[in-house]
C-alpha cells in the first residue's frame, strides 16, 4: 500500500517540538530548523540537545505532541502492523520510545515476543507502564553500539529514529540488522525521508542539512563525539540504496504521506 502525499502534513522543523523516537544515546546553544523533519525547532537561540536528554525531557508530552508533526499522524504507527509477515513472533525495535506502534502490533500477534533498544530512560518508563503484562525486553541502550546477535529475529523496526545520523552511521547499522534478522525476516523502517514528488531538489536538501547541522556543531565549539539532536532526513532513493548495500535482497517503498515514508526491506 502506497498512500498519496499531503502537503499539509509536510511539517516545517521551524514549528516544531518533539521529533521522533530517541537516537541512539551537553546542550550547546545556537537554534535553527531544516526542512522536512520536525526536530530542529526555529527560534533566535540556537542549541543543540543531547540526544538522550532531549527525549527525556519530552517524554511526558510525546505522545501527545509526537504524531501531529508525522505525515498520516498515527496512522503511520498503526499501519505498521501488516508489513511484518505472517509468520512472525520475534521482533527487535530501535529506538522504541513510548511504544506507539505496540498497540496494532499485539493485535495482530497477541504472543509475540518484543525487545526494544532506547537510550531515553524515561521514554521507556512510559512504555512499561502501558503494557505491564507483555513482558517486553525493554534494554536502556544505544542501538549504535549493541550487539543483535545474528539470525534471532523475525523482523526489525526503527520508527522516527534514524533521521538524525549520516550515511556511514546507517550503513554500518543496516549491515548489523541484516545479520540478526533470520533468513526471512524484513526489516521496517518507517522515518522523515525527502521523498521526489514532494521535492525537486531532494539531494541538495540533505547536503544543506548535513553541512547545517556541521556548521552548528562548529559554532558551538562541540568537539566531542557525543550524539546531539539534529534532523537530517536523507532522500528515499539514498535509503534504498544503503539497505541494498547492506545486503537487504529488495527494498521496496510500501507507504508515503508528506514528510513520513515506510520502506521495508528483505533479508
Amino acid at each position: 500500500m502506497k498512500a498519496s502525499p499531503q502537503s499539509q502534513s509536510n511539517g516545517s522543523c521551524a514549528e516544531a517540538i518533539v521529533a521522533g523516537h530517541s537516537g541512539a544515546g551537553h546542550s550547546g546553544t545556537l537554534r535553527e530548523g531544516n526542512s522536512a523533519g520536525e526536530g530542529n525547532a526555529g527560534g533566535e537561540e540556537k542549541r543543540l540537545e543531547e540526544m538522550s536528554a532531549f527525549f527525556n525531557h519530552r517524554a511526558e508530552i510525546y505522545d501527545e505532541v509526537h504524531p501531529e508533526h508525522l505525515g498520516g499522524g498515527m496512522e503511520s504507527k498503526r499501519i505498521i502492523a501488516s508489513f511484518l509477515p505472517e509468520h512472525t513472533k520475534t521482533i527487535m525495535d530501535f529506538g522504541i520510545g513510548t511504544g506507539l506502534e505496540l498497540e496494532s502490533i499485539f493485535r495482530r500477534f497477541p504472543d509475540i515476543e518484543v525487545t526494544g533498544l532506547d537510550i531515553a530512560d524515561q521514554m521507556l518508563g512510559r512504555l512499561r507502564e502501558k503494557y505491564p503484562d507483555k513482558g517486553i525486553k525493554l534494554y536502556c541502550e544505544s542501538y549504535l553500539t549493541y550487539d543483535f546477535g545474528e539470525c534471532r529475529y523475525d523482523a526489525a523496526l526503527s520508527l522516527m529514529t534514524l533521521h538524525h545520523y549520516a550515511h556511514n552511521t546507517k550503513k554500518d547499522l543496516y549491515r548489523r540488522i541484516h545479520r540478526c534478522l533470520k533468513p526471512s525476516g524484513v526489516y521496517v523502517e518507517c522515518d522523515y525521508m525527502l521523498h521526489g514528488d514532494d521535492y525537486a531538489n531532494a539531494q541538495e536538501i540533505e547536503d544543506a542539512n548535513f553541512a547545517a547541522y556541521k556548521r552548528l556543531k562548529e559554532e558551538l565549539g562541540i568537539t566531542d563525539n557525543k550524539e546531539y539532536h539534529f534532523d537530517t532526513p536523507c532522500t528515499v532513493e539514498n535509503q534504498k540504496g544503503m539497505l541494498s548495500d547492506a545486503g537487504f535482497s529488495d527494498v521496496k517503498e510500501m507507504w508515503h504521506i508528506g514528510n513520513t515514508v515506510i520502506l521495508v526491506a528483505y533479508r
